[in-house]
């Protein structure tokens, strides 16, 4: 017998109809020109459909299908996105928790049909999905920590004035791309940070990765790149002693090595590090180079910037708390280095069972993610991202600054020089961030700033419900304490640090630390000295009264 072939489903896409056709459809069937069937084959769209939407009258957009429509609807799940994203921004970005806790809040106090959980005070994970799956523009993610410092710091005043400096230097000293540089410090481990992901047993509760150590031992590498892809070797910082030669086995070609108690970078280091960057940069007095660097305290020592002054170097430093913005090594290269660097840890400690990574090992494991990282691309868009070079001013968006928006520090003002002048070229004065005149900058930004927080203290109503998210969880706003009431924080310098006047007003900060440790040395000396004389004041009138004693 043939065989009989078995019918062929059709397949049915589901809410596959054209909403302008359904529009025509419900017009057509309310005006009584057609029946409803009539219209539904005249427009191709679905009888019953239709029919439920003429009879209930509830509309023509499409939605959930079934009884799984969204119980917030369309317009307050946009709200609900912007809330989140205007969060997220200002650094206080919500959990999966937090979201599902504040789609309850925003159901009862809006009196909206649901079927939350009224127990535990929050929305269903099916809920959570599907909102997800509604509005792909936000998704989970893991969050770098950022410190309160940096929130603070990184303002629209501070950048606008780092950037006009950077201009000014650019300009006044006229740099190739081959000769701008950033020079940074990082810290490493004998033990991976964070291991990779791997695949294991469904359902175990423990997984566990092999690592040398619970905590292992540390150390430093300085490196250094410039933005035409170039990178200086690195160079190694260990908490020892004496040197090895050991150290330095299999480790990039022309490194080198410190030692050092701490395994931090200091004074007496970076002039040594200053002449591994001379062999290879080579800056002259002719031909000048521009060392970008943080603002750290052994970068800023008389003797560094004298050096660096005497060889042609122009060192400048970032402002304070921004370097994880403005700094091409933070923001394009340590990153990928550090997830190499993990990798290899792990592959050695699987090709050399029963050992564990010391310091003996970690140059040539370094040196492996190190020629992984070290692409010249890289460092191309690292100084491209941070607007150095090429030179734009107006790469950071507005909402990368809307954590400093929100906080109740004022903005620092940044000292100005009587004249309000920027000083010559020669002078090295364009420079340093005590030689830019922004006082009328700082006033403008500050009434700017007013206004902003009177908007912010007392927004516009845009919402369609009748408790708005904002009067849920509002928005933190800058305290109502008087700006003379508060304490700024200190704010450190940037810009040229080893012109003629920096180098002059640092050496005499210098000597002054100098004359205060003698002052204090000289005091604690004295004091020692006179109980030393009362000591033996009264030793001797013991041994007097002893001999007295005795002849007696």
């Amino acid at each position: 017998m043939p065989k009989v072939q078995k019918a062929k489903r059709c397949k049915v896409i589901r809410q596959g109809w054209n909403e302008a056709n359904m529009c025509e459809a419900i017009k057509n069937v309310q005006e009584k020109k057609m029946g409803w069937k009539l219209a539904a084959r005249t427009f191709n769209v679905p009888a019953t459909t239709l029919r439920r939407r003429v009879n209930k009258n509830i509309g023509h957009k499409k939605g959930d299908l079934g009884g799984c429509r969204p119980v917030l609807g369309s317009d307050v799940e946009k709200e609900l996105v912007a809330h989140i994203t205007n969060k997220e921004t200002q650094f206080l970005g919500l959990s999966t928790t937090d979201v599902r806790a504040l789609a309850y809040q925003i159901a009862k106090r809006n009196d909206i049909p649901n079927k939350f959980n009224n127990e535990r005070e929050m929305a269903g994970w099916a809920w959570l999905h599907s909102f997800l799956h509604r509005n792909p523009e936000i998704i989970l993610r893991v969050p770098e920590n950022t410190s309160a410092a940096r929130a603070q710091a990184f303002n629209k005043v501070n950048i606008m004035a780092y950037f006009k400096l950077l201009e000014n230097c650019l300009i006044a000293y006229n740099f190739s791309p081959e000769n701008i540089y950033n020079m940074d410090e990082s810290g490493y481990s004998t033990v991976q940070t964070k291991p990779d992901k791997i695949y294991a047993t469904k359902g175990r509760k423990q997984v566990g990765v092999l690592s040398s150590a619970e905590r292992g031992q540390h150390y430093t590498v300085v490196c250094a790149i410039n933005a035409v892809g170039s990178f200086i070797p690195p160079a190694f910082i260990f908490p020892r002693k004496n040197m090895k030669p050991e150290l330095m086995d299999n480790s990039p070609a022309g490194s080198i090595c410190f030692c050092q108690d701490s395994g931090y970078m200091t004074a007496e280091l970076m002039i040594k590090w200053l002449d591994h960057f001379i062999r290879f940069a080579k800056p002259s007095p002719e031909n000048k180079v521009l060392l970008l660097l943080d603002g750290h305290a052994s970068h800023k020592n008389f003797n560094v910037l004298q050096k660096a002054k005497e060889n042609g170097i122009i060192l400048f430093i970032f402002p304070a708390h921004c370097t994880h913005r403005c700094q091409p090594l933070d923001v394009g290269f340590f990153g990928p280095l550090q997830v190499y660097y993990n990798q290899q840890i792990r592959l050695w400690l699987n090709s050399h069972p029963g050992r564990v990574v010391t310091h003996l090992q970690v140059a040539q494991i370094f040196n492996e993610a190190y020629l992984k990282a070290a692409m010249p691309g890289t460092a191309i868009k690292a100084f491209k991202v941070t607007g150095i070079h090429p030179f734009n001013a107006n790469i950071f968006e507005d909402w990368m600054f809307a954590p400093a928006e929100i906080t109740n520090k004022p903005l620092s003002k940044i000292p100005v020089e009587n004249n309000g002048t920027v000083p010559s070229a020669e002078e090295h004065g364009p420079l340093s961030s005590n030689a830019l005149s922004v006082k009328s900058m700082n006033q403008s930004n500050s009434n700017k700033n007013t206004e902003e927080q009177k908007l912010i203290a007392s927004p516009k109503r845009t919402s369609k419900l009748s408790v708005s998210i904002e009067e849920i969880t509002a928005l933190p706003t800058t305290s109502d304490v008087p700006v003379s009431m508060r304490k700024p924080r200190k704010k450190g310098k940037f810009g040229i640090v080893n012109s003629t006047p920096e180098i002059e007003v640092i050496k005499a900060a210098e000597n002054e630390k100098l004359e205060k440790q003698r002052a204090k040395l000289a005091r604690a000396a004295k004091k020692k000295l006179k109980l030393l004389k009362n000591h033996l004041t009264k030793r001797i009138c013991q041994c007097a009264i002893k001999k007295m004693m005795t002849k007696t």
